[in-house]
């Protein structure tokens, strides 16, 4: 399993991709048979599956003290400042915090962030990958993942944006991984935005300078993340 890691690591993340999503539902199954909804079950799937693989692949945090990349991880928390502005700006519905929301934050948090920065961003690495080969194609599959949302239905326009979206936190998140290996710090950053976009929903029209803003936000972030590892140290570099 480690050679395949390191020699072919993105067919290594498919692999790890299915295997993660299959163990997310062995979990998620007893939780549904216990009488828990469906969407919270498979959270709580996805965050057991999520620590699991952490354990198993612990190395991704080998050296690297956690909690030490906070600054650097600010910008990530203006996803979520996103949400509570757009939410306000077209008058969506307001969801009160609790426990449920929590859990459904934490879940992508926690599954994403160790399969998509911790290991995959690890493996590129130890398969001599630069950095920028590092932050790209995680953040590149990060985003072809959310097309699979096409099977639920839905406005294609709009999940062309959430992927364009998600390609962007990849970015970001990929930067603060590859320049801090700070795994800890992602995850509480990426469950600060889902929470908040579980609290305040936003209304289905958008005004056009709210999309505007949007598109500079993202603009603005993918380049915080690429000039952060072209420029910034790498975590373990001497």
């Amino acid at each position: 399993m480690k050679k395949l890691a390191v020699k072919s690591p993105v067919l290594f993340e498919i692999l790890l991709i299915i295997a993660a999503f299959a163990l997310a539902l062995v979990f998620g199954i007893p939780c549904q048979t216990a009488g828990i909804g469906n969407e919270l079950s498979m959270a709580i799937g996805r965050i057991l599956a999520g620590i699991v693989l952490l354990i198993v692949f612990r190395n991704c945090l080998k050296g690297k003290k956690q909690f030490s990349g906070f600054i650097v991880m600010l910008p990530a928390l203006i996803f979520a400042l996103w949400n509570v502005f757009d939410h306000f700006m077209t008058n969506g519905e307001f969801h009160p915090f609790t426990a449920e929301i929590l859990l459904l934050g934490l879940a992508p948090a926690v599954f994403e962030e160790v399969v998509f920065r911790g290991i995959f961003i690890n493996n590129l690495k130890e398969s001599s990958k630069s950095d920028m080969e590092a932050l790209l194609i995680p953040a590149l599959f990060f985003g072809i993942i959310h097309l699979t949302n096409i099977a639920g239905g839905g406005s294609i326009v709009q999940i062309l944006v959430q992927t364009g979206y998600a390609v962007v936190v990849g970015l970001v998140f990929g930067a603060i991984f590859i320049t801090t290996g700070d795994l800890f710090s992602c995850i509480l950053a990426h469950a600060a935005i889902d929470i908040t976009n579980h609290m305040f929903g936003a209304s289905s029209t958008t005004p056009v300078p709210v999309v505007i803003a949007f598109v500079v936000m993202l603009v603005l972030e993918a380049a915080y993340a690429v000039i952060l590892v072209s420029r910034g140290k790498t975590a373990g570099a001497d």
